[in-house]
């Protein structure tokens, strides 16, 4: 596990200062190339649009795409000071879930769902406290150690599949062609898949058509895979909720492994 701002900062130092260009705010992306953006209207061989879930990129280029839809259940997160946890672990109630994962230098990452009308607000850490502060130890250790200000708050989304993810000098990366829930945790990693893909079809002379076909099937794949977990986990009738929890403890632990092996076994 790495933090994300770490993550940021090892990428980031791979790029050449001149390469950047922060403070850019794009309006309009053209098929050929043509970025509108406040310092002109540029046009490029080939313009990557890993603009996040509310890509102007497809907005611009993919106008029939559907909208990003909610997942029905909302999210906050925190990172708190070092608390002792063991293993991470996540547990799921009846239409909500808390999980904590440690990191290296033995903070501890915070996630937890709840079911929630799409813009209900979050309430912060005091939210949290009343959700989950009378579930097991180490959840309430972990809210006592977290600061207020640290708590982040958003709704969940995903993008409907997109039937391609390239049209003229245009590709879409990330997010912004196949936003997911994060309930395997693979938003960010199919990122940085689509990046080796991309810069491997590139350099070979394959073209964008080859990385459509690579990176499409396998992250609408488990964008799929990932709604249906989220769907099981955030049951909230009690009935349902029994016959899940049941089903789950009969399940040998070594099927959890093999579930996820489509998912984790890749190789560029």
């Amino acid at each position: 596990m790495i933090h994300r701002a770490d993550l940021l900062a090892v990428l980031r130092a791979a790029v050449p200062e001149e390469a950047l260009r922060p403070g850019i705010a794009v309006g309009e992306v053209r098929p050929d190339g043509t970025v509108v953006y406040s310092g002109g209207q540029p046009r490029a061989d080939l313009v990557v649009g890993a603009d996040g879930v509310g890509s102007v990129t497809r907005q611009s280029v993919w106008p029939e795409a559907p909208a990003p839809r909610y997942a029905g259940y909302t999210a906050w997160r925190v990172v708190t000071p070092p608390v002792p946890v063991g293993e991470a672990a996540e547990s799921w109630g009846r239409g909500e879930r808390f999980g904590y994962v440690p990191l290296p230098d033995g903070r501890v990452y915070c996630y937890a769902t709840a079911n929630a009308p799409e813009g209900a607000p979050g309430d912060g850490l005091a939210g949290l406290r009343a959700r989950f502060g009378g579930w097991h130890q180490p959840i309430p250790a972990l809210l006592d150690a977290a600061d207020p200000g640290a708590v982040l708050h958003h709704d969940l989304y995903e993008l409907p599949p997109l039937a391609t993810y390239v049209r003229g000098n245009v590709v879409l990366a990330g997010d912004a062609a196949h936003a997911m829930t994060p309930n395997l945790g693979q938003g960010a990693c199919q990122a940085l898949e689509d990046a080796v893909v991309l810069g491997t079809v590139m350099a070979s002379g394959a073209g964008l058509g080859a990385y459509d076909r690579q990176r499409r099937p396998r992250t609408q794949m488990i964008t799929r895979r990932s709604r249906r977990i989220g769907a099981a986990a955030q049951w909230a009738s009690p009935a349902a909720v029994t016959v899940r929890n049941t089903a789950l403890r009969l399940l040998p632990p070594a099927s959890f492994a093999r579930s996820l092996a489509p998912v984790l076994d890749w190789a560029a």
